[in-house]
């Protein structure tokens, strides 16, 4: 950290207020209003501790903390008294211990449960003062006033009150732009080749990240996860690069091919943005307002739209509203790992509800061990090297294969949570324990986000170079079918499964049979480290 601190110079206490601010608001219009900078001192807290509480992906503590160095500068550079304090206890700790030296400490409400529990207790007894977070795009009322205080909530009615009451894509009738809401049916394109596919940017990166690198190496080599300098937009003005190679370069065909996947490429037409997102480094506001000016098409656009203004901030309002999915849920839950399998430290894990009681250890496979299946291997194999998949790998292959398996949904959760570099607590609970895995039942989905082969090798190319043939040997959809099998009595009487299964009671029972056989197998040689045998999946395969 010398040339970071050397370039900040002393703590200086000359400023009339002070403010906290947290590691996801890192941007100046987020700040309190202040006449000049002079009078608004900065406080930033890096503490090993949150990294000790769960083993983040390398990428992601280079990404947040060099982003908070540099913003540090950045409003050093603007006239801002910044104190920056380095410490290993947690943020309640070292800021109970700073509000003698910082009276009348402000904070805006942080996003994450964890650290807004802590900030909590320090409001109750005077210690700080939280203010209202300025970043998002919604408020409690417009959640309240669209889908009501008691789940369950759903998106779409969401998104559509938005989309209403802030003039967002409605024609002059207050009809929706184009006619629809939303246009899915237009954007589920598999990628043919047909267009060129976007060279991904590169950043230089300045010394302030080289000394972050260099750190995360020395203390954390023990976390999972490669480190790529190369991909750490670090800076306002890289993150203003690559939003605008985004613009430029993937937005007009983000609609068609958004659920496409391939190996031939890390992100498709992909924004890429959401970890800066995360860290309000660019602001919800700017990308919506920047992607409704573009010249690209309709089905594009909104599906740009949706992901911010309907997804995004609906699952943010679901997390807030159910206290992470901590209301009613039992003091103890069985079989829950802590660290979900991580050879490390782990701190231990919360309670989760877990309405298919679904409790099979988290693979190794997820962790980098191969399993043979292509589409697995290749996802993971993405994650550890850059902290990244875009959503379609995330949901219909990375939690559709732990949902089939009956990985357990907190192991799972904590997964997605250490090994991407844009998962915090709100957005990755919702999207796992909710719609990834149906943990949590109807709260915020109406059924189970699962599938079987067709979709995979519709939607990707994984299958012509696996080692599984997608009819022969392949298991998905024998876990698909066992999956419903197995959670019979928890969907018979829900109508958005109502096809499945019936199609489920039309299967000989021998053939019910083979797809248990199937999955224990599976279970069995993942949870043991072995890639899975095509022969021997044949031969259970054919009954």
């Amino acid at each position: 950290m010398g040339e970071f601190v050397r370039r900040l110079g002393e703590s200086k206490n000359s400023a009339k207020r002070w403010h906290y601010v947290t590691y996801d608001q890192l941007h100046s219009m987020l700040l309190p209003e202040h006449k000049s900078p002079s009078e608004l001192g900065l406080v930033f807290i890096e503490t090993t501790w949150k990294a000790n509480q769960i083993p983040y992906h390398k990428q992601k503590l280079a990404l947040l903390l060099s982003n908070q160095r540099n913003f540090a500068l950045e409003m050093k550079k603007k006239g801002h008294p910044i104190h920056y304090e380095f410490g290993s206890q947690s943020y309640e700790h070292i800021l109970k211990s700073m509000s003698m030296k910082f009276q009348g400490l402000s904070v805006c409400e942080p996003a994450e449960r964890m650290l807004r529990i802590q900030l909590q207790k320090l409001d109750k007894i005077g210690a700080i003062k939280i203010l209202p977070h300025k970043g998002w795009l919604t408020s409690n009322d417009d959640f309240v006033n669209s889908v009501g205080e008691q789940p369950p909530w759903r998106m779409d009615k969401f998104y559509r009150y938005i989309r209403k009451s802030k003039n967002i894509l409605m024609d002059q009738n207050n009809k929706p732009e184009g006619g629809e809401w939303s246009y899915d049916d237009l954007n589920r394109q598999p990628w043919d080749g047909a267009v060129e596919l976007p060279q991904l940017p590169t950043f230089d990166a300045n010394p302030i990240t080289h000394e972050v690198v260099e750190m995360i190496q020395r203390k954390f080599s023990h976390h999972p996860g490669q480190l790529q300098i190369e991909n750490i937009p670090s800076t306002y003005e890289q993150t203003q690069e690559l939003w605008n190679w985004a613009k430029s370069n993937v937005m007009y065909w983000f609609g068609p091919y958004e659920d496409a996947m391939t190996t031939e490429h890390k992100t498709l037409f992909h924004t890429t943005i959401s970890s800066l997102l995360n860290l309000h480094r660019l602001l919800p506001s700017e990308a919506v307002n920047d992607a409704l000016t573009l010249d690209i098409p309709l089905n594009s656009k909104e599906g740009f739209v949706r992901q911010i203004i309907g997804w995004r901030e609906f699952v943010h309002h679901v997390h807030r509203h159910t206290d992470g999915f901590n209301a009613n849920v039992p003091e103890e839950k069985h079989h829950i790992r802590a660290g979900a399998g991580w050879k490390g430290e782990w701190a231990k894990p919360r309670s989760t509800l877990n309405v298919l009681e679904a409790n099979f250890p988290l693979p190794d496979v997820y962790w980098g061990k191969k399993s043979g299946m292509m589409c697995l291997d290749s996802a993971v194999e993405q994650v550890v090297e850059t902290g990244y998949t875009h959503h379609i790998p995330r949901l219909m292959v990375l939690a559709n294969l732990g949902t089939l398996l009956g990985v357990n949904p907190r192991e799972l959760t904590d997964w997605f949570w250490a090994m991407f570099t844009d998962a915090y607590d709100w957005v990755v609970e919702p999207n796992v324990l909710a719609m990834g895995t149906y943990a949590v039942g109807e709260i915020m989905t109406t059924k189970p986000y699962v599938c079987g082969t067709p979709y995979i090798k519709k939607m990707g190319d994984y299958c012509s170079s696996c080692a599984l043939h997608h009819k022969k040997s392949c298991p998905i959809s024998d876990m698909y079918w066992n999956f419903l099998h197995e959670n019979n009595t928890q969907f018979v009487k829900n109508h958005r499964m109502s096809m499945p299964i019936r199609m489920l009671a039309k299967r000989e029972p021998s053939k019910i049979q083979s797809y248990g056989a199937v999955t224990n197998y599976v279970r069995d040689q993942l949870h043991n480290g072995r890639q899975l045998d095509p022969k021997h999946l044949e031969m259970l395969k054919s009954g």
